[in-house]
């Protein structure tokens, strides 16, 4: 795994793509250009922040929601991790909802194709085998492809980018920048190309910038996260161990017992009925009040201590939550964070890991302003 600073500070990761998409109109102007079907004239982002995250304690998904001057959506995302069925559904659902933005905004379903463009540096994804690739609604019997459809995705793969030849690259700005990604910081001058200079300029002033600091603090408390899930999971498993062999020591004592008791039944019926009926009840009796005490005082042991463990557990998380809730809104009253449950907790981190923000976290905790 790459370093906090190394992951934050990559010309390739997800972090600098949404510095540079949200800084630079002309590199998302060119990449908009690639996708559309019209002259773009210019480019404004749009609120991408109203999707639902659904990742957990994972790093928020970085994506660049934009809209062209004709009122076109599409969505822009540097992918670093594997793609896999999870995350294609996460990519259509991400269109969806943009398209849903359209429905919501004109109320009928007269809306406009959403694009989106998945800058892909991962391993190539199985049986996909080309540098581009375009997913769009089509017949797969007549392999008839629906006009203006409603959702279309292109996945670039930097691994396969080989397959168009460097005297490609070379002639075509939009993947000049694009091969500049598979690079790092190995780039290849391109002294002639005012863009290419100005996405390296960008890249600089990243580097230097808060949005730098505050992705290499996202990227410490995810690891974080991480970390303590980890080291959880193991202490659990140790005391799972524990308190079940102390369980299994104690239903073989028990067992043992039972045992001996219906053999010695069976002995002193033998020895005698009448006085092996008299002692066997006596005994039963006694035996049967000691053994259930104990049993009672064994499993109130394991109650309480389970019990125990919950609340350390919802004790660690509440001030965890605080002190992550106190750094991302140092002038918010936090009582209202005091007495909520694991499942709040867990929605409540998720949201501060993600830059949810302050409304998303009262709905959690069941506070409407």
């Amino acid at each position: 795994m790459d370093s906090i600073e190394t992951s934050a500070a990559k010309f390739s990761s997800d972090y600098f793509f949404h510095y540079l998409l949200h800084h630079c109109d002309e590199v998302r102007n060119l990449f908009v250009s690639h996708l559309s079907n019209h002259p773009i004239l210019n480019t404004e982002l749009t609120v991408a922040d109203f999707y639902q995250r659904k990742e957990n304690a994972k790093k928020r998904i970085l994506d660049v929601a934009v809209v062209d001057d004709q009122g076109y959506y599409y969505d822009l995302e540097m992918q670093n991790g594997d793609i896999n069925r999870s995350e294609m559904i996460r990519f259509f659902n991400y269109a969806s909802l943009l398209l849903d933005s359209q429905i919501n905004k004109g109320k009928d379903y007269n809306v406009k194709t959403v694009k989106t463009l998945i800058i892909y540096t991962g391993k190539p994804i199985r049986d996909f085998e080309h540098f581009e690739h375009r997913f769009e609604l089509i017949d797969s019997d007549y392999l008839i492809k629906l006009k203006d459809g409603p959702i279309e995705i292109e996945i670039l793969q930097i691994e396969r980018m080989e397959e168009l030849g460097m005297e490609v690259v070379n002639n075509d700005q939009f993947y000049r920048i694009v091969h500049m990604f598979s690079k790092n910081e190995d780039f290849i001058d391109h002294h002639d190309d005012q863009l290419y200079t100005l996405v390296l300029d960008h890249y600089n002033k990243y580097l230097n910038s808060d949005e730098y600091i505050a992705n290499l603090q996202i990227e410490r408390d995810r690891r974080a996260y991480h970390t303590g899930m980890i080291q959880s999971r193991k202490e659990g498993v140790e005391e799972g161990k524990i308190l079940g062999k102390q369980e299994g020591i104690e239903e073989g004592k028990i067992l043992g017992k039972q045992e001996g008791i219906e053999e010695g039944k069976i002995i002193g019926k033998q020895e005698g009925i009448e006085e092996g009926k008299i002692i066997g009840k006596q005994v039963g009796i006694e035996e049967g009040k000691i053994i259930g005490k104990q049993k009672g005082i064994e499993e109130g042991m394991i109650i309480g201590k389970q019990e125990g463990i919950e609340e350390g557990m919802l004790k660690a998380k509440r001030d965890y939550i605080l002190m992550l809730f106190r750094k991302e809104f140092p002038y918010e009253d936090t009582r209202f964070l005091e007495n909520l449950s694991i499942e709040q907790y867990d929605a409540i981190m998720k949201l501060l890991s993600e830059n949810g923000n302050l409304e998303q976290i009262y709905e959690v905790c069941h506070i409407f302003l």
